[in-house]
């Protein structure tokens, strides 16, 4: 209840004066209805809406962070743990770009246009509705509905939700201010070079609507990213909230850090997958994260095992292992450094924090952004010297066998709809929040953009821009938060269905229904008990026919409301050219 100060003072000032009491008495009255009424469309005063902060690792995996069992220091990620809400069944989409949409949007990936991540459609997938490889007009993003409802919008780092022109940068989407790599990924330093050939036209800088020609001598990702949203912040009305959107690209490859950190991490992962791995089970479940009949995971088997690596092998191995931990403590201290700011402006007190990964742990070797062609990764020139590894003339990744240990204790990784690949660390602390522990709830990545929009009062509109809105596919969590309810949706009743690339999933309670080509069963599906077997070791798809039947329907009714449209052949981006891709049907170039 908001206290009526000019109704309390009237009424102290006009004591005695039966006349002029009754005259300001109704005024005030007349005055407290208009305000009442302004807060009921979202105008009430600052003090009652926080900022919002939401923060994106890329490519993270589960066990990462010290507060879910990682040996790599995040103190700073964990003192918001500590304060309120750690999740341990956050799913997201197995591929970046469409949990980020679906963040931004709240609504299904085949229906907020990226059904596909480009530039990896088939052809026929490209240009369909739901399809169209950036946030499409049928979605109102989050920094839109919070930009109408008087916040002030910022956005630093990866983008990756369209880039043809203006109308489909940040600013075009409802940032006020923003940088923003447009991406999925890119060297880490000045030169900022694309990944691959693919990626080459669409892997450049955008300051609000102006494309960078040059980034700074001495630009890093992270710090830089962190630089632009404290800069942001620095310069805001104090009076109006903030909706800040800080998007790293770390740990992404390639693996880069500064010379600080570089040997942050130096012999850490001399003792190799194995033990880090057994490490890395033992704190969580002394930490309650996981039950203690939890078994050890040794992987899919689908890597390289440490003990068939020669001495000078496993040297390489611990090192790229050393670079993906630094820049992880990297990020760890930048989101110190946003603490201090919002401390600073006198901000902190009343700010939400909401820090995840947008899936799982990335597998694949540096040729794998060159189509497969090793040949072709070489003609590069990049030097993976042993001493140079991490630098910004490199460009090392992570690996499959270091994947998998990461998503420790689940098996698979980034693609797949396997737990590793799918199942990532989700934080929300600050303002309004009850400091509740582990919670072992399932939650989806659309459900953050209902559950800010609540926690702003904000409402998303049912037209935008002339167009009727596709329905929202999250559920809002803030509830959940405040300690009023125990879960954010039932899936038992409406199983959690999802999809990218041909890898479909179905959560149904401790029930989960998954198909790609990574689970080596001939295209069928497989049957996971997940409460029984975390781990999916143990496919009971045989053993109970009927459930597999029951959940598959479930998959149909979802692929037709959502409009799944299933991948049939190579990636078409292959046959035309990156150059024609992106463009997606229109008559000039990506500028």
């Amino acid at each position: 209840m908001i206290l009526n100060k000019g109704l309390y003072a009237c009424c102290n000032w006009v004591k005695g004066n039966l006349f002029r009491a009754c005259f300001y008495m109704l005024s005030a009255l007349i005055i407290s209805i208009g305000f009442s009424a302004c807060q009921s469309n979202n105008e009430e005063p600052n003090e009652l809406r926080p900022n919002i902060l939401l923060i994106v690792v890329d490519d993270a995996g589960f066990s990462d962070f010290s507060s879910y069992g990682g040996e790599i220091s995040t103190p700073n990620i964990d003192q918001l743990a500590s304060n309120g809400v750690q999740f341990t069944r956050f799913y997201t989409q197995p591929m970046c770009a469409p949990t980020r949409a679906s963040i931004l949007s709240g609504v299904d990936n085949h229906q907020n246009g990226l059904g596909a991540m480009p530039p990896m459609h088939t052809q026929n997938q490209y240009m369909q509705p739901g399809y169209e490889g950036y946030l499409n007009e049928k979605v109102v993003t989050l920094p839109e509905v919070l930009r109408d409802n008087g916040y002030q919008t910022y956005m630093s780092g990866k983008w990756h939700l369209g880039c043809l022109d203006s109308t489909q940068y940040p600013n075009g989407r409802g940032f006020e201010r923003s940088f923003a790599q447009m991406a999925g990924s890119a060297g880490h330093f000045q030169d900022g070079f694309a990944t691959g050939p693919i990626d080459v036209p669409v892997t450049f800088y955008v300051e609000d609507n102006r494309r960078i020609e040059e980034l700074s001598e001495n630009f890093y990702t992270t710090k830089d990213y962190t630089d632009y949203m404290i800069q942001y912040i620095k310069e805001s009305d104090e009076e109006k909230p903030i909706f800040g959107y800080l998007a790293y690209t770390a740990p992404h490859d390639p693996l880069h850090v500064t010379d600080e950190y570089i040997d942050k991490y130096k012999g850490a992962y001399d003792e190799g997958f194995d033990a880090i791995r057994r490490a890395r089970l033992e704190r969580m479940k002394n930490m309650g994260l996981v039950d203690e009949s939890v078994p050890y995971n040794p992987g899919t088997g689908n890597f390289t095992q440490w003990d068939s690596l020669t001495a000078d092998e496993k040297v390489i191995q611990a090192r790229r292992m050393e670079v993906y931990a630094a820049m992880i403590a990297c990020v760890d201290d930048q989101i110190g450094r946003l603490v201090e700011t919002l401390e600073a402006e006198k901000r902190l007190e009343n700010t939400v924090f909401i820090v995840m990964s947008d899936n799982g742990p990335n597998p694949y070797d540096p040729e794998f952004y060159y189509l497969g062609s090793v040949d072709e990764f070489n003609k590069q020139g990049f030097d993976n010297s042993l001493e140079n590894m991490g630098r910004d003339n490199s460009f090392i990744s992570l690996g499959g066998a270091w994947a998998e240990v990461t998503a420790t204790p689940f098996s698979y990784y980034k693609t797949t709809t396997g737990e590793g690949g799918i199942r990532t660390p989700l934080i929300i602390s600050g303002v309004g929040i009850e400091a509740n522990g582990v919670k072992d709830i399932t939650v989806h990545a659309a459900d953050i953009y209902p559950t800010v929009l609540e926690l702003a009062d904000a409402k998303r509109p049912e037209t935008y821009r002339g167009n009727p809105m596709n329905p929202l596919f999250g559920r809002s969590a803030k509830p959940l938060l405040e300690g009023e309810e125990d879960h954010v949706r039932d899936t038992e009743i409406e199983p959690l269905c999802f999809e990218i690339s041909g890898y479909k999933t179905v959560i149904q309670g401790d029930w989960k229904l998954m198909q790609g080509k990574a689970f080596k069963n001939g295209g069928k599906w497989v049957l996971i008990n997940l409460e029984e077997d975390p781990t999916e070791k143990t496919d009971l798809s045989e053993e109970y026919p009927d459930k597999v039947k029951e959940m598959a329907e479930h998959w149909e009714e979802y692929s037709v409301k959502h409009g799944y449209i299933p991948p049939e052949g190579n990636m078409y981006v292959i046959e035309i050219g990156a150059e024609t891709f992106y463009n997606y049907g229109r008559d000039y170039r990506v500028k």
